[in-house]
């Protein structure tokens, strides 16, 4: 039997985000849902919500997250996400 080794990377980032209103839990837990909806994402590891900014549908949230990403995934398709707006890897 073959193992295969499977590799992640965890990578610190800025986030802004677009939630719908009305989602059950809070802003974090909003936050850390649609992340691990992200095809890219395996987990998230933490998330801080630094900011919140409504409108009539949704709201905007920035965060501060520790991402774990999917095997072979690059923060670029983090970015393809839906409902993400902006990330930016945080110097380390």
């Amino acid at each position: 039997m073959m193992a295969i080794q499977m590799t992640t990377t965890g990578v610190e980032t800025d986030l802004r985000l677009r939630i719908a209103r009305g989602d059950a839990g809070g802003l974090g837990d909003g936050a850390q849902q649609l992340l691990e909806q992200t095809d890219a994402v395996d987990r998230v590891e933490s998330i801080d919500i630094d900011g919140m900014r409504p409108d009539a549908f949704d709201l905007y949230v920035d965060a501060t997250a520790h991402l774990v990403l999917a095997d072979g995934a690059t923060l670029d398709a983090v970015r393809d996400g839906f409902g993400v707006e902006r990330v930016d890897r945080r110097d380390q």
